[in-house]
């Protein structure tokens, strides 16, 4: 039986430096996507039923529709009271 090592790399080709420098100069990209943080509601079950129905109508996942209602609330489109 053979060990596996982390020294998968050690028997790669060594790269041209030419390669190598131009490999380094490409710009990284660029990290604008937020990891998201995930929240979590509890609602009884007959509204989340209700809610599930409605999105499945539209096309819709639940998703979408509490992204766009916390943006809505947030841009001061919608209020709460």
């Amino acid at each position: 039986m053979t060990k596996k090592t982390a020294l998968v790399n050690a028997t790669k080709k060594p790269t041209s430096p030419e390669a190598w420098i131009a490999e380094a100069e490409k710009p990284k990209a660029a990290a604008t996507t937020e990891k998201p943080a995930r929240l979590v509601v509890e609602i009884p079950p007959s509204m989340h039923r209700r809610l599930k129905m409605e999105c499945a109508k539209n096309g819709l996942t639940i998703k979408d529709v509490m992204e766009s209602l916390i943006d809505q609330y947030l841009n001061g489109e919608i209020s709460v009271s």
